[in-house]
């Protein structure tokens, strides 16, 4: 029976592996490694927040998880380890989700990161709920339907966007930072 449950975290364990940084050896990743914990108390007057955005037809929920301080240092290390592989694992996702998702995805993290100008503005409000749309689809593909995301913003305002930066602000090197 232990046999079947290793055996079930392989591929995971595997991935983990691939995707390791060029840091060398992980036998000191204590301490390289910053935890942020957010203490919530129980008895708290306030509910807790299920619901975080809501944008076009999306809604970002968050959840609890009970228990999670009563894990074993070997288990925590292990979802650690887990979440690394998910986020090696997501420029593979994107990548076979359409051709130039990569490079979109760039193009759009870049513009949020650096833009200068009015961020109430409508077409930059729209702007942002693409973007948005684009990152929870893991492309510029609708998650479910397959239907292409158009954006909402006229494409001047993109382009001006784009014009105003210099090249070297749009790397488009799909390797982790």
């Amino acid at each position: 029976m232990r046999t079947i449950q290793i055996l079930k975290f392989m591929p995971l364990a595997l991935l983990a592996i691939a995707c390791q940084s060029n840091q060398g050896d992980i036998s000191n990743i204590k301490d390289e490694v910053k935890v942020d914990t957010v203490v919530v108390k129980k008895d708290s007057a306030a509910p807790f927040q299920y619901q975080t955005e809501q944008f076009a037809d999306l809604r970002i929920l968050r959840y609890q998880v009970p228990g999670f301080e009563e894990l074993s240092l070997q288990q925590k290390t292990l979802l650690y380890y887990l979440s690394e592989a998910a986020v090696c694992g997501k420029d593979i996702l994107w990548d076979q989700n359409y051709k130039y998702n990569l490079t979109v995805r760039k193009t759009l993290e870049n513009i949020i990161e650096s833009y200068k100008g009015d961020k109430t503005a409508p077409d930059y409000l729209k702007f942002e709920e693409y973007t948005k749309r684009v990152w929870f689809s893991n492309g510029i593909h609708h998650h479910y339907s397959s239907d292409k995301i158009l954006p909402e913003f006229p494409k001047e305002f993109f382009l001006n966007i784009v014009v105003k930066f210099k090249y070297k602000w749009f790397s488009f090197s799909t390797k982790r930072k």
